[in-house]
This record gives C-alpha cells, sequence and structure tokens, in this order.
C-alpha cells in the first residue's frame, strides 16, 4: 500500500493508506473508473481508529496542488474533501511555520458515526505530505474516458 498522512508522532497523525483501483476500467465513466480503495487511520491523543472507504484520484489532487500553495506561503489553507464525505481536512496557516488541521471523519458514508478532530502541525509536515500525495497520484492516475 501507499499512504499519505500529516501529523508529526504517533499519537497525532491522520493516514490515508491506497490499496487500490476499486475496479478495473470498464464503465468509460470517470467516476466509476476512478474510485480508490483505501483505508483511513486517525490518532488523536488518546483517540485511535480506522475504517475503509472509496476516495477519487482527483481528490488527492486538488489536495495536493493547494497543500503546495500553503507550503510556499504558510498562509491560507488547503481542504483534502471527499465526495461522500467520509474524511474532510482543512489546514490554516498562520504564516510563521504553524498549521492548524480541522477535520472530521465518518466511518461510514451517508450516516456513519462522525469523529471531529484537531491536530497541530509544523510546515515540516506539508513537505512530507506532498511528497507522500505525490507517490499516490504517480501511482494511481485519474484514469480517463
Amino acid at each position: 500500500m501507499i499512504a499519505f498522512s500529516l501529523g508529526g508522532s504517533e499519537r497525532e497523525r491522520v493516514a490515508v493508506k491506497v490499496a487500490r483501483y476499486e475496479r478495473a476500467p470498464l464503465t468509460g465513466d470517470y467516476h466509476d473508473d476512478n474510485w480508490l480503495n483505501v483505508t483511513v487511520t486517525i490518532s488523536a491523543g488518546a483517540v485511535d481508529g480506522t475504517f475503509s472507504a472509496s476516495f477519487l484520484t482527483d481528490e488527492f489532487v486538488v489536495f495536493r496542488a493547494q497543500l503546495q500553495d500553503l507550503y510556499s506561503t504558510l498562509r491560507g489553507e488547503a481542504q483534502f474533501s471527499t465526495l461522500e464525505e467520509q474524511l474532510f481536512l482543512k489546514l490554516v496557516g498562520n504564516g510563521l511555520g504553524q498549521i492548524s488541521l480541522k477535520g472530521y471523519a465518518l466511518d461510514r458514508a451517508g450516516d456513519g458515526n462522525r469523529l471531529d478532530f484537531e491536530l497541530a502541525l509544523d510546515q515540516s509536515h506539508l513537505a512530507n505530505a506532498i511528497s507522500d500525495l505525490n507517490a499516490v497520484i504517480e501511482r494511481f492516475p485519474g484514469r480517463a474516458n
């Protein structure tokens, strides 16, 4: 599996591991052909959780672009959001290298249990996440119709 993560220690981390495309590119439909099977792990203090989900290839591409902008300026925000709303991350930079991450996760699309969490990051965490996202996007590019 290939993954991207945000956070410093094992107790303050969000990780998304990508296993494979959900299905072979047979349908010709962009959305059907670009779902990825993922495992999300969240560790926030004493709370640990892991769940399976499906995310679209484009969601990683959009987040990487926003994260690169945040890393270069250390101001503004980057958001990772998924179509089925199972994971949402909002990172906000203060211009001094400190990054606030607020997010939520649903263990099941639509009506799952919701976990809200916050993590404190610094700019060094962004560089690692961008590198990890580059690897995810290279391994699982969007498949055109």
